[in-house]
């Protein structure tokens, strides 16, 4: 359905012109009227005008996200016209005086004691907040008499469908139906990207949208419009508004274009974890959830966009579950990238990306002064509570006394007399494995010992620059990128890593940052397709463990394991532990780490990793495993904040203390 969605709605400009202009001619010949509204105040103006023809000093409209994006509303009635709200939802919101918080539910956010208070205080009516039926009647008896007091009634449209010049209009209360119906005008306001070319495929989008919005087979109502129809007093005066307002010129830009095919369900807020913790209020601008960060920086103030991007955790949930395959944390963070610039950043993380993490000397350096810096608060491994009163929902791992590359130079000079098999290996550390968590990677190096395989590591370690995009610095990243294929040979059979985000920025953002040298783009295209998380490796090459204890286990996917390296250690670690094998909800919900996320919002963090550790306590387990060492920052320090006994572990920690070879 994704390819479907997206093949259906992949038009270039000149595509798209030739598409309305089918639909103009086709609508025009059934007696409508066309406008092309260029800006906000164009489309505003002329819905205007048609309302003041026909003397309408009241207004009925469906909900439509277009017309939040014009601010309708408060346009017309600045012009003394009351533009009513009949969907329950936007209702109930439009007495509240707040905007919707989620395309499909606008007001989610709202209990039912909130809107018994509403009706209470703004109705006059005394509501039992536990008497749902009740509420809905008042609301049908208050928006019943505005359907046949307005001339005028203004929807959207889910679908524009150009061979026959149709529009479908999706709603579950019947509310567009009755207000296309009853008075004598009605105006359609759409973006042009509403634009398809066939009936056939408007209906594999309205199949589409019910699903993923609400999981729904189908909505209650879906009314198709064809040309001027008969109303109460004889044919109806059908208006259709198409409005641009910066979307014609985003249809020349390929990757941009690409946030156009939003069918509107709103699952890309349904998914994200941060959404679900702050809202449509925060997360977003008119639009909410992921392609509400996007369409921010299309529609709204970009220095307000550049706020809210910052917001986004990474997670990529909202990409794997967008219905029309729009990759919308690749679109967050190439516009993030973009505008950041504009409006600069901040001057420690400027010197971070740009002259430390590029620069191993400097880099290790800098950690030899994070040794002597932390003594004060050190404790067993672990840091006292830092003196930031936000981030003490977790504790936080001190540095050891040695990183990986020491390590790895210690473990292989004791075993100079051993027989290797020839396979040509590379281990990439990665900054956290490197000097945070070395004993990760040296079980790596014992496990491969056992199978008599030996791995390589590059000559320098270098960020693989991820912090730097997530934060918009394009110099930065690509200081750090560069760095990495200097110090990377493409000549190995596999590239194994234990970071899910180095492996998943090496894969899939290092050919973004130099397309401009050839050679490198071609080296990293080779080093891509070999990069591979350890129980990808282990499936590949069919090695077999054998599981000496008898705690139970459960399993957390780390939002990139899963989402960039597609493929989970989950199947694996249950086939090794059998009976011990405890299934996690929501096992590949993000955790709140998110890098740096959790050190900017860490208020944010906190929740989402509450949430996980219920989740984990749920299941009874002792040990819990993952794949990610930022997790096990996240998910150990914020088990051991609480006290609570359960282990958490690297799978390559696992395999190595818990299990020996099985032939």
């Amino acid at each position: 359905i994704k390819n479907q969605i997206n093949r259906i709605k992949d038009f270039s400009y000149e595509e798209l012109l030739d598409i309305y202009h089918e639909f103009k001619e086709k609508a025009q010949a059934k007696g409508c009227y066309i406008y092309e509204a260029t800006t906000a105040k164009d489309a505003n103006n002329y819905i205007l005008k048609v309302c003041q023809k026909h003397n309408s000093q009241i207004v009925v409209k469906s909900k439509s996200m277009t017309s939040e994006e014009i601010k309708l509303n408060d346009f017309l009635e600045k012009n003394h016209i009351s533009s009513i709200e009949t969907d329950l939802g936007e209702w109930i919101l439009q007495l509240a005086k707040e905007s919707p918080s989620h395309m499909v539910m606008p007001a989610i956010h709202k209990s039912r004691q909130q809107v018994a208070e509403l009706f209470t205080n703004v109705l006059q009516k005394n509501v039992d907040p536990n008497d749902i039926q009740t509420m809905v009647n008042i609301a049908r008896t208050e928006l019943r008499n505005y359907f046949f007091q307005a001339k005028v009634g203004i929807t959207g449209a889910n679908v524009a469908v150009a061979e026959t010049a149709t529009v479908g209009i999706v709603t579950n209360e019947g509310n567009a139906r009755l207000l296309t119906t009853i008075p004598d005008v009605h105006i359609v306001l759409l973006g042009y990207e509403k634009l398809v070319k066939t009936f056939k495929e408007a209906l594999q989008i309205i199949r589409a949208l019910p699903k993923s919005a609400t999981g729904q087979i189908i909505s209650s109502y879906v009314s198709w419009i064809t040309g001027s129809y008969l109303g109460k007093h004889g044919e109806k005066e059908v208006h259709f508004v198409f409005l641009d307002n910066g979307r014609l010129p985003l249809f020349k830009n390929k990757a941009l274009k690409e946030a156009l095919k939003c069918i509107k369900c709103g699952s890309c807020a349904n998914v994200c974890p941060v959404y679900k913790l702050v809202g449509g209020h925060i997360f977003g601008d008119t639009y909410v959830g992921a392609i509400g960060l996007i369409l921010a920086s299309f529609y709204g103030d970009e220095k307000k966009a550049n706020e809210i991007l910052k917001l986004c955790i990474g997670c990529k949930s909202c990409s794997v579950n967008c219905p029309a395959g729009i990759d919308l944390q690749r679109l967050i963070s190439d516009i993030n990238l973009a505008i950041t610039p504009k409006y600069g950043l901040d001057r420690s993380k400027k010197i971070l990306f740009s002259y430390i993490t590029p620069n191993p000397y400097i880099f290790n350096t800098a950690v030899k002064i994070g040794k002597y810096i932390q003594k004060p608060l050190q404790n067993d491994k672990q840091l006292k509570n830092i003196p930031l009163t936000k981030h003490n929902f977790k504790i936080f791992p001190s540095i050891p006394n040695y990183n990986f590359r020491e390590a790895y130079k210690n473990f292989y000079s004791n075993k100079n007399n051993k027989i290797y098999k020839r396979k040509k290996m590379l281990f990439y550390s990665g900054c956290a494995i490197e000097y945070i968590f070395p004993e990760i990677g040296l079980s790596l190096l014992k496990i491969l010992s056992k199978f008599n395989l030996k791995i390589e590591t590059p000559s320098k370690t270098i960020c693989c620059g991820l912090p730097a995009i997530h934060y918009g610095d394009i110099k930065g990243a690509q200081k750090n990128i560069l760095k990495n294929i200097k110090h990377l040979n493409d000549d190995y059979e596999d590239i194994i890593i234990l970071c899910p985000s180095c492996g998943t920025t090496i894969k899939n953002e290092f050919k973004k940052y130099i397309y401009n040298s050839p050679q490198d783009y071609k080296k990293i295209i080779k080093i891509s397709q070999k990069i591979k998380s350890l129980s990808q490796f282990i499936a590949e090459n069919n090695l077999k463990f054998k599981y000496t204890k008898e705690y139970r286990i459960t399993y957390h996917t780390p939002c990139h394991q899963k989402h960039g390296l597609n493929f989970s250690s989950e199947e694996i670690l249950a086939k090794i532990t059998g009976k011990y094998f405890m299934p996690l909800k929501d096992t590949d919900v993000c955790c709140g780490f998110g890098g740096t996320f959790s050190f900017d919002f860490p208020e944010i963090s906190s929740q989402i990793l509450e949430e996980k550790i219920s989740n984990i306590v749920e299941t009874g387990a002792q040990i819990v495993v993952t794949d990610c060492p930022g997790c096990i920052m996240q998910i150990r320090g914020g088990l051991l904040k609480k006290q609570i006994p359960i282990k958490v572990m690297h799978l390559s920690d696992f395999l190595n203390f818990y299990t020996e070879i099985s032939n």
